[in-house]
């Protein structure tokens, strides 16, 4: 039974993903339903204890997704940058497979870490 509770709860977990489940924001932001790829924004990875990529270049208002794809936790901090602050929840509180959408409306730079893991796992966004 142990056996098959893992593989069952990764793929209820990946078809949550799929079907626009786990988006969060807080802040001075907004998540919306679109596809990254769908509307230009972009795709940053949590692996190997890393943000990949580390660097994303999006113009106002597209969305950024976070997905964590390993098995320790992790999470999204805004450290410094423009307007409000954003989080992705608690710290660690990512697990495997959650996702975190994020759209930023206020040009500049934007520094994020993981709080479990920092100062080694961050990350920046610009904003155009």
């Amino acid at each position: 039974m142990t056996k098959l509770l893992a593989p069952t709860l990764a793929c209820l977990a990946l078809a949550l993903v799929a079907c626009g489940g786990g988006d969060s924001s807080s802040g001075d932001n907004s998540s919306g339903s679109q596809h990254p790829a769908a509307s230009g924004g972009a795709e940053v990875k949590m692996e190997n204890v890393q943000f990949t990529p580390a660097d994303v270049t999006v113009k106002a208002g597209q969305t950024i997704t976070f997905t964590n794809t390993e098995s320790i936790p992790h999470d999204v901090h805004k450290t410094s940058g423009p307007g409000g602050d954003f989080a992705s929840g608690e710290s660690g509180g990512m697990g495997q497979g959650d996702t975190f959408k994020l759209k930023l409306d206020q040009a500049g730079k934007y520094e994020y870490v993981c709080n479990v893991h920092s100062p080694g796992m961050a990350g920046t966004i610009t904003v155009k």
